[in-house]
């Protein structure tokens, strides 16, 4: 397949060439050319037919094949040498043997920049190279492409070729040692936000170490919330201080549209749209990532810095790799606090539901509100033990609170038995209600049949206390049929499911007038019961609160 090879102080890139792919200093260029002298959209390499042609874009500074300008378009052939700038490339067909002999500088070798430096790749022969001065043409128009290959999937998809094979990159030993020591911290930066689960912990972590291998002034990380928006959840500075740190929504906008990283060593030029507050906020070199896990965007991790041209390319390859793995890592500790959340959650539902309906609000099918929604009809049971003051006054504060959680144990399993709702323990009574959060047609019938199973249980549980040599226990039960209001009420901090109205009230004035071993209804239970149950008229009762005389029943057991 055809190539474009260049060098940069990263070493040597090898980039296969697709169809069509742009040549620029912008980030969507798919040839991406850290050059201050190249245009954003410098030229475009595409295929004709069999063969692959340059097209210049009106570039400022020109595109010269062999050391002759291009003026429209022209067939590259094996070996061209391609000069945009300071950079020099060579066209390689896919098809000839393609040879690049490492030589001292020599008229007729174009070296990158940053060559020169200590540790640079070595210099390479140009063939076909003449000495050029660069010409600026008159003002031309740029183009735009606006293609599938122009993008900047493709750009990252490029750029993870710039890792040589060993028997070339073993040329350059400072490369190597670099490329080394940034793998390495890589690595221990993965084991060690891998043992941490506190979330803010963990991107602290993961900027303190990334600082040690990019050379940046500046880093967020940035989380989606539910609604949507980005928000950042961890940010770092060089200098050390506490400063809010400000980014480009123009560039991050780009980068989880496009779903790619982003590297470039001139925001301001590059991203012209938000020219003004990159300039404003210092922002020149910058690559930002997305944090993606199973194709889902869940964030972004964002560095800057105030100096041009401040990011290698394999930044951005090392980068993209880490933000993928600290995707996972954020994920998984989201998940874990999730679960642990929807354990906490199960957790204090199955202590108020019955485990059925519990499940049901757990998974979402019944929806439970902050505020409370009106139930047209629910049954509300209050019990209260008999005497129970007296007996508290005789012996321990030890003993009586044994006993009660005894009781309860018995009772709330009753309540559960016949899928009713715990509302609350008050002193020694309890307090349950049936019709919400899940309605069911026969509630009356289902509340009353808790409370005859409960004095039987009762029963039971005295027989065992006299065989101690203890005194019985004795409940009185009230019941009321009506309208109420059901949900969550108290403060953000501690919240309560409960319900109120006056059918909670009613209920409670019957369980005050009922003797032990006594189940009182109020007369529209009676009437929700259908016949099921054996009921005794009972003379009307006066009841705190009510005008009138009410009619109620005693349930026979």
């Amino acid at each position: 397949m055809a190539r474009i090879i260049y060098f940069t102080d990263q070493g040597r890139h090898a980039i296969e060439l697709q169809a069509q792919q742009g040549v620029g200093r912008h980030p969507n260029s798919v040839i991406q050319l850290l050059d201050t002298i190249v245009s954003k959209e410098h030229c475009v390499i595409e295929q004709q037919g069999p063969q692959m042609i340059l097209r210049d874009l009106g570039s400022l500074n020109g595109t010269f094949v062999n050391g002759e300008r291009v003026v429209g378009w022209r067939v590259l052939g094996h070996g061209d040498d391609i000069r945009l700038g300071n950079t020099a490339l060579q066209f390689d067909d896919g098809i000839t043997p393609f040879h690049f002999a490492p030589l001292p500088a020599s008229p007729g070798v174009v070296h990158h920049p940053a060559l020169g430096a200590p540790g640079g790749a070595p210099s390479w022969v140009v063939k076909k190279r003449t000495a050029t001065a660069i010409e600026t043409p008159p003002h031309t128009h740029l183009v735009s492409v606006n293609n599938a290959a122009h993008s900047i999937g493709q750009q990252v998809a490029a750029q993870s070729k710039e890792f040589p094979p060993f028997d070339e990159a073993i040329r350059d030993n400072a490369a190597l040692r670099l490329d080394y020591e940034r793998l390495r911290i890589t690595w221990e930066l993965l084991r060690e936000i891998g043992l941490e689960r506190d979330l803010d912990t963990l991107l602290a972590k993961i900027l303190v170490a990334l600082f040690r291998f990019v050379d940046a002034d500046r880093g967020v990380i940035l989380l989606k919330e539910t609604d949507g928006t980005l928000k950042p959840h961890a940010h770092r500075r060089r200098d050390g201080a506490n400063v809010p740190i400000n980014i480009s929504s123009t560039i991050l906008a780009h980068v989880m549209k496009e779903r790619a990283g982003v590297m470039t060593h001139d925001a301001g030029s590059d991203f012209g749209s938000g020219g003004k507050s990159m300039f404003l906020n210092r922002i020149t070199s910058a690559i930002v990532v997305p944090l993606l896990h199973d194709k889902e965007v869940i964030g972004a991790l964002w560095l800057d810095s105030e100096r041009l041209a401040s990011f290698k390319a394999k930044d951005l390859e090392l980068l993209t790799a880490v933000g993928n793995q600290v995707a996972m890592l954020i994920s998984n500790t989201m998940l874990g606090l999730k679960v642990q959340q929807e354990i906490m959650t199960r957790d204090r539902f199955s202590r108020l539901l019955s485990p059925n309906v519990a499940e049901q609000v757990i998974s979402g099918k019944l929806d439970i509100k902050k505020g409370g929604i009106r139930v047209p009809m629910a049954t509300v049971f209050n019990s209260d033990l008999r005497g129970f003051t007296r007996m508290s006054e005789a012996t321990t504060a030890e003993y009586m609170v044994e006993l009660l959680n005894e009781y309860f144990e018995l009772m709330v399993e009753c309540i559960f038995k016949f899928e009713g709702t715990l509302d609350k323990f008050m002193g020694d009574g309890i307090m349950a209600f049936w019709g919400a959060p899940a309605l069911q047609a026969d509630d009356a019938v289902r509340c009353v049949q808790c409370a005859v199973e409960q004095l039987d249980v009762l029963d039971q549980l005295n027989a065992h206390r006299a065989t101690l040599g203890e005194a019985p226990l004795a409940a009185g039960i009230g019941s009321h049929t009506g309208a109420l209001n059901t949900g969550y009420d108290g403060s953000s901090k501690a919240l309560s499911y409960t319900v109120i109205g006056d059918t909670v009230n009613v209920s409670a004035r019957l369980c005050g007038i009922a003797a032990g071993g006594q189940i009182l209804v109020s007369e529209a239970t009676a009437e929700a019961l259908g016949g099921r149950f054996a009921l005794e008229s009972l003379q009307n009762a006066v009841l705190k609160g009510k005008e009138k005389p009410m009619k109620i029943f005693a349930v026979r057991r």
